[in-house]
């Protein structure tokens, strides 16, 4: 069994909690549904599939995700409205986006000095221990970037703190 899905399934025990504690909120029950399909299908689909390779190094050993906005995300997952396994690849690919993201603000905030996670590049790694800020937006169009277009992007947030 995956790191991944076992965490998923824990933060849907964690709703399920909530859902006893609060039997008036259907909420928390469609949250912890939520989880517990994505963590299905994390199981189902791990060999082979990349986000699971891309979550998998910002697992904490105190069984967290990330940091704090990954950690918001995926508490609220489900949470108020219904969820189906085609929207459960999109919210992986936005946890990797904020993922790195939190690795980049770890490093940034200066709660650690190095990227344990693997993920930043070393461009990357030089921006955040200089403490440039970084939009989410950035994170989430990285995939889809040269490394040389990202260096540009980065250096322009370096120059150019009006950049949004």
């Amino acid at each position: 069994m995956s790191q991944l899905s076992d965490y998923f399934r824990s933060q849907a025990e964690w709703r399920e909690a909530k859902a006893d504690e609060y039997p008036d909120d259907e909420r928390n029950a469609q949250s912890a549904s939520a989880l517990r399909s994505l963590a299905e299908f994390v199981q189902r689909d791990e060999d082979g599939w990349h986000y699971v390779d891309a979550l998998e190094p910002h697992l904490f050993e105190q069984f967290s995700l990330g940091g704090e906005q990954t950690a918001r995300e995926v508490s609220r997952y489900g949470f108020g409205y219904r969820v189906t396994n085609s929207q459960h690849e999109e919210f992986l690919e936005e946890l990797a986006a904020l993922c790195v993201s939190d690795a980049y603000e770890t490093v940034r905030d200066k709660a650690d000095d190095d990227d344990w996670t693997g993920s930043l590049l070393p461009f990357e790694l030089d921006a955040a221990r200089a403490g440039v800020a970084l939009p989410l937006r950035y994170f989430q169009r990285r995939g889809g970037s040269t490394e040389a277009e990202l260096e540009e992007a980065v250096t322009s947030y370096s120059t150019d703190g009006s950049r949004s």
